[in-house]
C-alpha cells in the first residue's frame, strides 16, 4: 500500500554550498552522510527549541532534499533562506517533488530520486510529482482512502516512537524532550559535528542532564479531545504534552507524550 502524503511537503536544497550550509544549520552531521543515504534532522530556534523535525536525503553532490510536515514546511522555509545570506544555494519548497508513504517495500513503477526506509514496515519514496501522478492514476481503489491509510502510518511512528514535529509544537520541546537524539534509525542529533542554532543549549542539556522531561508512548481514551501540543494528565497523575497521536480506530489512541517529573511532595 502507498499514498502520496496530503500532509507534508519536499523542500529542496541545491548549490555548491549546500551541505556547508546545512551542517551550520541543522542538528545532525550532514557532512557525514554520503550520497544516496538520509538522516534523520532537527532544526531549532536559538533558545534550543524544535521548530521542525524531518528527514533529509542527499541526492547529489550539492543536492538535498527533505520531507517536512506542511504545517512548517514553509515556515522552515522562510527561516532558513534569512540566514542564507551569501551561500550559494537555492531553498525552495518543490512543486515538482512529491514524498509517497509506504506500508510496504516499494515497487519500481515511479524511478525515485531517494528512497528512506524509516523501519517499523514504513518507507518513503521521493520522486517527479508527474510522474507519482500518473503511477497513482493506475493503481486500483486499495489505496483510495487517504485518512485510513494516514491513520494507520501514524499509529505506526508513534509505536516506532518516531516524533514528528508540526506547527502544533513548533518551540515546545528540545531534542532531547522528544528522544530526538536517540530516534530510530540512526538518531537526529550530533554532538560532535559543531554549532548551529541552539546548539550550545541542546549540548548543555546533554551533558548537564538537565532534561528532566521525556517521551513516553502512553494509551488515551479515544473518546477524550486529543491533539498534538494538547496538555493532558495521566491516570498516575502526571502532567504531559502530546507530541504525536494517533487512532487505530478503536476506544484507544496512541500517543507520544512529553511527560514532566512527578510533582515534589508537600
Amino acid at each position: 500500500m502507498h499514498l502520496p502524503s496530503p500532509d507534508h511537503a519536499v523542500v529542496a536544497f541545491e548549490g555548491i554550498d549546500a551541505l556547508t550550509f546545512l551542517q551550520s544549520q541543522l542538528t545532525n552531521d550532514v557532512a557525514a552522510m554520503a550520497i544516496g543515504g538520509w538522516q534523520w534532522q532537527g532544526y531549532c530556534s536559538a533558545k534550543g527549541r524544535l521548530q521542525a523535525t524531518f528527514a533529509l536525503a542527499r541526492t547529489g553532490e550539492a543536492a538535498f532534499v527533505a520531507v517536512v510536515h506542511q504545517s512548517v514546511a514553509a515556515a522552515l522555509v522562510k527561516r532558513l533562506t534569512m540566514f542564507r545570506l551569501r551561500a550559494k544555494l537555492t531553498i525552495e519548497l518543490s512543486a515538482k517533488l512529491t514524498p509517497t508513504f509506504h506500508l510496504a517495500q516499494p515497487e519500481s513503477a515511479v524511478a525515485p530520486l531517494a528512497t528512506l526506509n524509516l523501519g517499523q514496515g514504513r518507507w518513503v519514496t521521493i520522486a517527479p510529482s508527474d510522474a507519482v501522478t500518473a503511477a497513482v492514476a493506475k493503481t486500483d481503489a486499495a489505496d483510495a482512502s487517504a485518512a485510513s491509510f494516514m491513520q494507520h502510518w501514524n499509529l505506526l511512528g508513534v509505536e516506532a516512537m518516531q516524533p514528528e514535529i508540526t506547527s502544533a509544537t513548533a518551540e515546545m520541546f528540545v531534542p532531547q524532550m522528544i528522544h530526538w537524539d536517540h530516534v530510530s534509525p540512526g538518531g537526529g542529533v550530533s554532538f560532535s559535528k559543531g554549532c548551529y542554532p541552539g546548539q550550545e543549549i541542546v549540548a548543555r542539556a546533554h551533558y548537564r542532564g538537565a532534561v528532566k522531561r521525556h517521551l513516553e508512548i502512553q494509551l488515551l481514551p479515544a473518546s477524550r479531545s486529543l491533539s498534538n501540543g494538547t496538555e493532558i494528565e495521566l491516570a498516575d497523575g502526571r502532567a504531559a504534552e502530546i507530541c504525536n497521536v494517533a487512532n487505530g480506530g478503536g476506544e484507544v489512541a496512541k500517543a507520544l507524550v512529553v511527560v514532566a517529573p512527578p510533582s515534589p511532595a508537600a
